[in-house]
């Protein structure tokens, strides 16, 4: 089930969306999903909930902009597909600062909603496979899908998360997350890194090169974890 949560200051515009969701429910028939809805930026930020999929967006709001409002949601979960509903281009791809998945002009037509949302769907189901993460560190708390993740790092007595939007620190054991990210290919290569095979570009001699990064290779792990990683190029895990 898709967890949709919809921010819309306006009753009419909420009401016409609730009626497109419906429609595009009765035409396909896998499709199910639950709806939490705001009413201004405030109330999604005091009420949200990080176990969101996908957040339809008004981007002009009566107390914030849609925009900054993202930005904050983008503090809290860094995982959820956002997309915009506005009247005006501009806004929209502002949208591109905050990740957002797409944009719906208004006033919001039927083909042009069902087809982003179907395309969102497909997105989301390929995303399945991986495993979303609520992350605890200094500055508060944020949700994060491992697809995001490149590698985990015990550096000082600190747990380094690297990720696409950069390094998140926590305290924490690389044991918890080799735990909970079994199945997701996620592969320790040596005792301080727990690397993401999606992310490893080859192997140099005794390092395993992730992104621009060279991690070092333990004697004891280097067969385990080029075997892992061949099966995972080979696609048979």
């Amino acid at each position: 089930m898709l967890k949709i949560g919809m921010l819309e200051d306006e009753p009419d515009q909420a009401a016409h969306l609730r009626s497109l969701l419906e429609r595009y429910r009765g035409e396909h028939s896998g499709f199910t999903y639950s709806l939490e809805e705001y009413r201004g930026a405030v109330e999604l930020l005091e009420g949200y909930r990080r176990d969101t999929d996908l957040l339809l967006m008004d981007i002009r709001l009566p107390d914030m902009l849609g925009i900054e409002a993202a930005h904050r949601i983008r503090e809290m979960d860094q995982d959820v597909m956002i997309i915009f509903i506005t009247s005006l281009t501009q806004y929209a791809i502002e949208g591109y600062s905050v990740r957002a998945f797409d944009y719906i002009l208004k006033p919001v037509a039927y083909a042009s909603f069902a087809a982003k949302l179907e395309r969102a769907v497909r997105f989301l189901s390929r995303r399945e496979s991986a495993v979303s993460l609520d992350i605890r560190c200094r500055e508060g708390s944020v949700r994060l899908s491992s697809d995001a993740i490149s590698y985990f790092e015990v550096f000082d007595h600190d747990l380094m998360i690297h990720t696409d939007q950069g390094v998140i620190k926590q305290w924490g054991s690389l044991s918890k997350y080799e735990k909970l990210l079994e199945g997701a290919h996620f592969v320790r290569c040596n005792a301080c890194y727990l690397v993401n095979l999606k992310f490893v570009r080859g192997i140099d001699k005794d390092c395993v090169v992730v992104g621009e990064d060279r991690l070092n290779i333990s004697k004891s792990r280097r067969k385990a974890f080029l075997m892992a990683l061949a099966q995972y190029k080979g696609g048979s895990c």
